[in-house]
């Protein structure tokens, strides 16, 4: 017996919250259908729940019991569609457990009579079918659809209502709850005005009913608490409330207009259900509530790019906001502090989120993106509003060198046959720059350039959309090189002469000021002469594995377990391997070259005594195997690969991966080695 296609939103374990206040009077309990095959009953039914009595003919054996809302079964014109609908859920069902339909349907059928049966999590107010039909030893159907409706009850609607009053101090309000019944459970939440009519009443917004956005909202305030770590039970205690309560709400968006939205709950083993009108109430906050608090700006040992700093304010109680940035010489503390506010706006809670001291000195001092260069250090209370007068200390960081004498060298390491690492060496860290490499015949300086040039307007320009007051020297130091640095080139052919190039850029116009080429920096190593081949030992349940093999049953629950064997290990001194996501074994598709990119910082070393690898996978998802091989001589063969896809079809029996395991556990055993490779790999 089956809930098919049956749906429930759960807020607190079984606790769901459905907005529906119409009421139903108690069904009669549907009387027995005869019919050739099955006599079906309906005992009872309650807002989420269905209680129902099954007995088959005689000649029936096995058979399907599943229930569906009734809008869905009557898409359908004919009873086999429907039919076939349940059979192409099962079999979804199957292969998203790595089951076969024929390994399923013995965990779904039903045999012989049922007897005040139950299905559960359905919603209120909804009408269904109660689908029956028999299924053959091939589980293909070989009866008639048997439908028997029926419709869950309704909430009875309760008359409660709330008297709700506010009082509001600066950006503060105290909110006072009064239900006409005293015994009544209620959830109360407040919102900007704003973010009420985006979910409800602006056309561009989700335009949510009242009642849906009311749940919504409590979804959300359930989520924050059980992302915090809260019980379901502190949760209903911090959030459902009875009788005469008062609430109080801080730090909210000074003079902003706010809503309140209150209903009525029914809490009983069935879950929480919304029984009356929702209240809505409206109240305006104030400016912001004044602190006292003050504040001790202190800078220290500023270098060309960095400076030490210490904040210190005069409680560690209120909420503030500090901020160090490119200052432009006049503008005063005030008017950086409103700037600040006018920019972030509504992102301003998440900017003024420091208490305490805050710090920046030796090893954390604060990195600067520009020599030569004016910078403030602000901080100011806020709490929903500016709660303070700024303070506000300034400072100009030592100058830089020249573009124009700025040098730089190269070496290259960790030679492979598709890249290598390159090691810039620059005299001076003040200096931005921009580094390539390529085959020589293919450098072109001009077009080079102006195709970085076109990058940096991208870059400015999409930075300056979100931050109208970002820096060019701010943008060189989020996307641009400075300093000493170590840049991977890939994407080579093997045995190819690469040449370098590296542009130094104007900190204050973001310009290329000088161009600097490096001839013969590395040349790619030739192929070696160890190619491993890949191939597929197995696929494996991992709820079967159940931790009995490897361990850890969670690793695997639910998952496949993909046992790889790799050969052609002549030559080889050490195996590396891998394994991707997606299908990546097409040699034309994804050349060597390209597959060595994505694979970047995947590879694992594998044992050669033990060349297996065991990988978890989603069942029905395509994965590549790769390993490659160092030879002798230490050169790099080519990437083996070979494409995975664990499907029900093709899974193996467990005891075929214990046994393996077990094999190989004995031969390591024996020869007092480490099994390296027997791991799962997520």
């Amino acid at each position: 017996m089956k809930n098919f296609f049956t749906k429930l939103w759960c807020l607190i374990a079984a606790v769901a919250v459905v907005a529906s206040c119409t009421s139903n009077e108690e069904p009669t309990p549907t009387p027995p259908t005869p019919d050739a095959d099955f006599v079906v009953a309906v005992d009872d039914v309650t807002r989420s729940t269905v209680t129902i009595s099954v007995t088959p003919s005689a000649e029936i054996g096995d058979y399907i019991c599943v229930v569906e809302e009734r809008s869905v079964v009557e898409e359908y014109t004919q009873d086999k569609f429907v039919i076939a609908t349940v059979f192409q859920e099962f079999t979804n069902e199957a292969a998203s457990k790595g089951l076969t339909l024929a390994e399923y349907m013995p965990t779904v059928v039903d045999n012989g009579v049922i007897e005040g049966a139950t299905f559960s999590g359905l919603s209120l107010d909804t009408e269904y079918y109660l689908l029956v039909f028999g299924v053959d030893d091939k589980y293909e159907a070989c009866t008639e659809l048997t439908k028997v409706e029926f419709k869950t009850l309704a909430v009875e609607k309760s008359d409660c209502t709330f008297e709700v009053a506010t009082e509001v101090v600066d950006n503060s309000v105290t909110i006072s709850v009064v239900p006409s019944d005293k015994d009544m459970y209620w959830y109360l939440c407040t919102m900007p005005k704003s973010n009420y009519d985006y979910y409800v009443t602006d056309e561009n917004g989700y335009q949510m009913s009242e009642g849906y956005f009311y749940e919504y909202f409590f979804q959300q305030d359930i989520n924050a608490y059980r992302g915090a770590g809260y019980t379901d039970q502190q949760i209903i205690d911090a959030l459902i409330h009875r009788g005469d309560v008062q609430l109080q709400a801080s730090g909210l968006n000074e003079y902003t207009d706010y809503y309140i939205l209150v209903a009525g709950l029914i809490m009983d083993s069935e879950g929480i259900v919304i029984c009356t009108d929702i209240a809505k109430h409206s109240y305006t906050t104030e400016a912001a509530a004044k602190s006292a608090m003050t504040f001790e700006i202190e800078v220290w040992d500023v270098k060309q790019m960095e400076a030490s700093f210490r904040i210190t304010p005069s409680n560690n109680n209120d909420k503030y906001c500090a901020l160090c940035q490119p200052w432009d010489g006049v503008s005063t503390a005030d008017e950086v502090m409103h700037k600040i506010v006018d920019q972030w706006g509504g992102w301003m809670e998440i900017m003024a989120d420091d208490k305490g001291m805050v710090e920046h000195s030796g090893s954390s001092a604060m990195k600067l993106p520009a020599a030569d260069t004016d910078y403030y250090i602000i901080a100011f209370g806020y709490d929903g509003g500016i709660t303070t007068e700024a303070y506000m200390k300034t400072f100009r960081t030592l100058p830089g060198g020249s573009v124009e004498e700025v040098e730089f060298s190269i070496s290259a390491s960790n030679i492979s046959p598709y890249g290598f690492n390159m090691n810039i060496t620059s005299s001076d860290p003040t200096i931005y720059y921009i580094p390539g490499a390529c085959v020589p015949e293919e450098y072109n300086e001009e077009q080079y350039m102006a195709w970085e040039k076109e990058a940096f307007d991208y870059y400015y320009n999409g930075s300056k959309d979100f931050n109208p007051s970002i820096t060019i020297a701010e943008v060189l130091d989020q996307y641009y090189y400075n300093g000493n640095s170590s840049v991977q080139v890939s994407g080579l052919l093997p045995d190819t002469e690469i040449m370098a190039y590296i542009y130094a850029l104007d900190s204050r116009t973001g310009k290329i000021v000088k161009a600097f080429t490096f001839e013969n920096v590395a040349r790619t190593s030739t192929l070696g002469e160890a190619n491993p081949e890949v191939e597929i030992v197995g696929y494996y349940s991992g709820d079967d594995e159940a931790g009995s093999i490897f361990g850890n049953a969670a690793l695997s629950a639910g998952k496949a377990i993909i046992v790889v064997k790799y050969t052609n290990l002549d030559n080889a001194r050490t195996l590396f391997t891998t394994m991707l996501e997606g299908n990546c074994a097409s040699v034309a598709a994804y050349p060597d070259r390209e597959l060595w990119t994505l694979a970047t910082g995947y590879w694992a070393t594998c044992s050669m005594s033990q060349p297996y690898g065991f990988y978890t996978s989603e069942w029905n998802a395509e994965m590549t195997a790769l390993a490659y091989c160092v030879d002798n001589s230490g050169k790099i063969g080519e990437i083996g690969r070979c494409l995975a896809c664990a499907t029900a079809e093709n899974k193996s029996d467990i005891e075929e991966l214990r046994a393996l395991v077990e094999s190989l556990n004995s031969a390591t055993r024996s020869s007092l080695a480490l099994p390296c490779s027997i791991v799962v790999n997520e």
